[in-house]
């Protein structure tokens, strides 16, 4: 009697998870089912090592569902079936009966308790040698095709692979999307997502590493009438301004900013105040403290250097408090409450790169993850056209999406 046969190709988050869950669900209905896993390089889950800054970013505290499809840009209404079926609570357990226990931080991102990603990578390589599943390392993919209900995988090297079922796992890679379309899948358009912008500004180049806790940001890009707005902390770099609230920015305006070559006006409200609050406090401070040097007090929550290079940017560093005229006051408003600055180029986030675009969605039945182009051949992770912002979304989605697959092609 002829062993069906499952082909997962890609070595990574959602590579291992599909695996893993139809050796699981294999192994539940009692079927005797053979699960290779096909690795191109010869270490797997890459991308799981450098997550988080190596600590691995599994998941984020977030089980309504409703809310935690509202952090991917593309994909949340495509997602909220699946994460009916598995979503960041069943992440949590599912680690937690395989000994390893998550921890939530304060802004929600979950990661191992032993904040080291090799514990989530021994313990994928551990249950996956527990369950049986042959993973096949050095094992690049040149071509695949369709006939008589079978796939047949053809290595770069010339090798041969014949499967009955096949869940394609390639991440961002552009392989994957070239296997997927000769299918017949089509692939939307492309973009890299997660960035953080390139600023020249004297001011800022000053002072890398200056953040502030809460900030509101909106990205006006030439030729596009949508106004792309986000609240969140903000990070000062050498290169310009990146932090949450930039990050998220990027990825929702992610196309429309590849379009335009990464050019656009962002409008940063360095302070959340009012513009009469900002006026009441000055003006307060300026009669208590008349006689001081501006320089010797910072306003609201900056820091001292950022506020005494401010003052000079502005050519106002030698008045005393007394002293500052209506157009001082008009031109410290202007810089902290509506700063406009020009966006030149964007910069990779970190080890962090996430792309939006992917396997067109319509062509995905979201109950299986099975193509409703091609029967019995399956799709997980980021090789969909579904990205999240940054905190823990990415790897759910292929977690979700990865634990559907290898549910459903288990017949």
């Amino acid at each position: 009697m002829h062993k069906p046969i499952i082909a997962i190709i890609g070595g990574g988050a959602s590579g291992f998870f599909s695996a893993l869950s139809a050796a699981e669900k294999a192994r539940t209905l009692g079927k005797n089912i053979a699960i290779h896993l096909f690795e191109s390089s010869s270490v797997p889950l890459k991308k799981v090592k450098i997550s988080g800054g190596g600590r691995c970013n599994v998941t984020h505290f977030q089980f309504d569902v409703k809310e935690f499809t509202k952090n991917y840009p593309r994909g949340s209404r495509e997602l909220i079936s699946p994460f009916h079926q598995f979503q960041a609570q069943d992440t949590v357990e599912w680690f937690k009966t395989r000994g390893v226990q998550l921890i939530a931080e304060p802004d929600g991102r979950m990661f191992p308790n032993t904040h080291s990603s090799q514990t989530i990578i021994n313990c994928f390589l551990e249950e996956s040698e527990k369950n049986g599943i042959r993973i096949h390392y050095n094992w690049a993919i040149a071509d695949i095709s369709r006939s008589e209900n079978q796939f047949t995988l053809l290595s770069s090297k010339g090798e041969s692979f014949v499967a009955d079922k096949v869940i394609l796992c390639t991440g961002s890679s552009p392989k994957g999307y070239q296997l997927a379309e000769s299918l017949g899948h089509r692939i939307t358009d492309r973009a890299p997502s997660l960035f953080s912008f390139v600023i020249k500004h004297p001011l800022l180049k000053k002072h890398p590493g200056i953040s502030f806790s809460d900030t509101e940001l909106s990205l006006k890009i030439p030729g596009i009438k949508k106004i792309f707005k986000q609240n969140g902390p903000l990070l000062i770099t050498h290169w310009g301004l990146s932090g949450p609230a930039i990050l998220k920015l990027s990825a929702w305006a992610a196309r429309e900013m590849k379009q335009k070559e990464y050019k656009a006006l962002l409008n940063v409200r360095f302070l959340k105040m009012t513009e009469q609050h900002f006026h009441d406090q000055i003006l307060h401070i300026k009669k208590q403290k008349a006689k001081s040097k501006i320089t010797n007090f910072s306003f609201s929550s900056l820091s001292k250097g950022f506020w005494q290079d401010l003052l000079q940017f502005l050519n106002i560093e030698e008045k005393l408090w007394g002293e500052i005229s209506k157009n001082d006051i008009s031109a410290l408003l202007q810089f902290l409450l509506h700063s406009e600055f020009q966006i030149s180029d964007k910069n990779r986030y970190k080890d962090e790169f996430v792309e939006c675009g992917g396997i067109d969605l319509k062509e995905i039945d979201f109950k299986t993850l099975q193509s409703k182009l091609v029967p019995d051949l399956f799709f997980a992770g980021e090789l969909l056209d579904i990205d999240g912002i940054t905190g823990g979304f990415n790897f759910q989605n292929a977690w979700t999406t990865g634990w559907i697959a290898g549910q459903n092609c288990i017949a």
